[in-house]
């Protein structure tokens, strides 16, 4: 499987790429007043309108500081509508064998389903399903 590897200020993640569509730099957002504090707002990317979701904070539950701390956007591909991920510089994208992930318990309740150790830094890999999953619940 492959992996794009990117940092969300100093820690690395990644994601598997079977639902990426394209990555991009930052993009300009309309803010949604009441929305969920990890949406950022609505973005229009080449007339198709998606949510931008604020990946530090959605994991991390950190606030954003007013510094522009992201400079990526991966856009990932959904049922519904594209889904845009803010994160900070994209490391690469790797070829990972399954046997190389670290599983976490089933029991743990996070967005990160394992670990994997790649371009010398051990990577959090996120469930985008369960990411996708939450999103649809508070929405």
């Amino acid at each position: 499987m492959q992996l794009i590897v990117f940092k969300l200020k100093e820690h690395f993640y990644g994601f598997t790429t079977e639902n990426i569509e394209e990555i991009t730099t930052t993009l300009h957002e309309t803010s949604i007043p009441q929305g969920p504090a990890w949406t950022k707002g609505l973005i229009n990317l080449r007339g198709q309108i998606m949510t931008l979701v604020d990946l530090e904070r959605l994991l991390n539950g950190s606030t954003t500081s007013q510094e522009l701390w992201y400079n990526n956007t991966i856009i990932v591909n959904t049922q519904d509508n594209p889904v845009a991920f803010m994160v900070g510089k994209v490391v690469g994208v790797t070829d990972i064998q399954t046997d190389q992930i670290q599983m976490m318990n089933e029991d743990t309740d996070t967005l990160v389903s394992g670990y994997v150790f790649a371009y010398n830094e051990m990577v959090s890999i996120i469930d985008l399903e369960t990411i996708l999953i939450e999103k649809e619940e508070v929405s």
